[in-house]
């Protein structure tokens, strides 16, 4: 988004010397502010209207989904959904500390990327080390690096096991202990830690991804300054009272002050006052509105300057900002179309694979002639089975929802707010996008893109009429003034315009009777004269 500092928008036919001094003024009104001489970006500025933000919600949300998969970062503290036998599990590792050492293992990121490190050294020990220092110095790596990942691992196995439930995260559990029996704990251990990392990854990026809904969730205030009022008729400023209400006791017509940087707590319209808001982390439209007496606000916008009073039109529960986070968080329970096919597939996978392991360690030595446990010569029908339990994890079937959350996490980095891996479902059928903003997309700031004079170079002559500029450096004069006067607001077209100047070569001004209108503009006097015209 580009703007134009006008001639006009200060209110004087030409800009003069340094020498001479002149009162300017700036207005917050986007319409006589903004000009774009692209044909195709265009802003056309209306007085604020309240239009509700639209939230995609499926009606067919299933609420009584809790994934409750035991992931292998998920706590089991809470046993209030645990099956009878869970609970004896749960209340055994209770007690011999074999929960909280799980959970321990679970928060601290760096000691499962230890362990992997541990692992990836074993791997290389062949290749580093003379050969006698092979084999103790392995095995060192491992015992320490097997349990750090391990732990978590069989107790979220066992718990599973013990609900009745055979799934992907079994089987891999199986499959890495298994691989102990085998004699190759490397491999196994591999497995864990590959696993263990890539739901670390996905929660750490599906948390990145959350941080756009806690700025909104911020944005509400705990509590509000609620007027004392008497038949809807408001005391004069001086006589004011005021009391700290919870924003969820506001009840519809109560009378609600405002002051400048704090948010709106529920939906209302503007009773007294005036101001300059922002709605652009509801919207995205980063375009500053002027609130005047009469318009409608969302919950949730920001007063970026000016007081308001503002009377209350719905309550804490119905405002925008609470249905826009209530409606964000349960879009997020959708799991996507990957996930809930994994969910299905995966558990019916495993207890295939388990039960053809079972079948291939107690049928195999009837049917093959194979001994059950095996010698160095031949291997028996245990190891076998052992063999294809480790053969069939679904290693890469188990981290691809990682794929979902890097995205959703890379997309709210820029901004782009997704309710959900189904989105990206959504996304790769898509062929036609339809963009609802006002005739263009933008990158969420005001950038300076020229000065153009109106009325055009023109100044008044005593001898003659108009002429033309004679005036050479009037574009720097006329930038050097505005940037004056907006290092003293936080206006966005305020900082558009003291951006661009920085670093320029531009005539030295000096401002004097700065004066800010909350909601309208400002007035200043340049180089010890004033000098007003057109102000509001």
């Amino acid at each position: 988004m580009e703007t134009t500092l006008l001639h006009s928008t200060i209110h004087v036919a030409s800009f003069p010397s340094p020498t001479r001094s002149i009162r300017l003024k700036r207005v917050n009104s986007l319409k006589p502010t903004l000009s774009f001489t692209h044909p195709v970006i265009r802003f056309n500025f209306k007085p604020l209207n309240y239009r509700p933000v639209n939230c995609l919600s499926h009606p067919h949300i299933n609420h009584q989904h809790h994934y409750h998969d035991h992931h292998h970062h998920h706590r089991h503290n809470d046993c209030s959904e645990l099956s009878g036998p869970q609970k004896a599990v749960i209340k055994f590792a209770k007690a011999t500390r074999w929960l909280d050492l799980a959970n321990f293992l679970r928060e601290h990121l760096q000691l499962c990327c230890c362990a992997a490190a541990l692992f990836l050294a074993a791997a290389a020990c062949p290749y580093l080390l003379p050969k006698p220092a092979i084999k103790p110095l392995q095995n060192a790596f491992l015992a320490v690096a097997f349990p750090l990942v391990g732990v978590s691992a069989s107790l979220d196995a066992l718990t599973d096991i013990a609900g009745g439930k055979v799934n992907i995260h079994v089987l891999m559990a199986f499959a890495a202990f298994a691989s102990i029996f085998m004699g190759n704990s490397l491999e196994g251990g591999l497995l864990l830690a590959m696993f263990n990392l890539a739901h670390i990854a996905e929660e750490f990026f599906t948390s990145r991804a959350m941080v756009d809904v806690k700025e909104l969730k911020e944005n509400y205030p705990d509590s509000v300054l609620v007027l004392n009022v008497d038949d809807d008729n408001l005391p004069d400023v001086s006589d004011l009272a005021y009391r700290s209400v919870p924003v969820h006791d506001v009840e519809v017509g109560s009378y609600i002050l405002v002051g400048a940087g704090e948010a709106v707590p529920v939906d209302c319209e503007v009773y007294q006052g005036t101001a300059t808001i922002t709605i652009e982390h509801l919207t995205g439209e980063v375009k500053p509105l002027e609130a005047k007496v009469g318009d409608r606000i969302p919950g949730g916008a920001r007063n970026l300057d000016g007081r308001m009073i503002l009377k209350a039109t719905k309550t804490w529960n119905e405002s925008t900002l609470n249905r826009i986070v209530q409606l964000t968080e349960e879009a997020q329970l959708n799991k996507p179309k990957l996930q809930r096919w994994l969910d299905e597939f995966g558990e019916q996978y495993s207890k295939v694979v388990v039960v053809l392991s079972l079948a291939i360690a107690l049928i195999g030595p009837f049917l093959f002639k194979w001994s059950f446990i095996g010698t160095s010569v031949c291997r028996g029908s245990v190891y076998r089975a052992l063999g294809l339990m480790v053969a069939a994890s679904p290693c890469a079937l188990a981290v691809a929802p990682l794929a979902y959350a890097t995205a959703i996490s890379s997309c709210a980095r820029k901004g782009i707010l997704l309710k959900g891996g189904q989105v990206l479902d959504a996304l790769a059928s898509c062929h036609t996008i339809a963009f609802d903003k006002t005739g263009t997309l933008t990158t969420g700031g005001l950038m300076f893109k020229a000065i153009e004079p109106i009325y055009g170079h023109w100044i008044r002559s005593k001898k003659t009429h108009d002429i033309s500029c004679c005036i050479p450096n009037c574009e720097k004069e006329a930038l050097a003034v505005a940037a004056a006067m907006e290092k003293g607001t936080t206006h966005p077209i305020g900082r558009a315009v003291v951006d661009h100047s920085i670093g320029k070569d531009l005539p030295s001004v000096s401002i004097d009777r700065f004066e800010y209108f909350p909601g309208r503009g400002l007035t200043a006097t340049v180089n010890g004269i004033e000098v007003l015209k057109n102000i509001f």
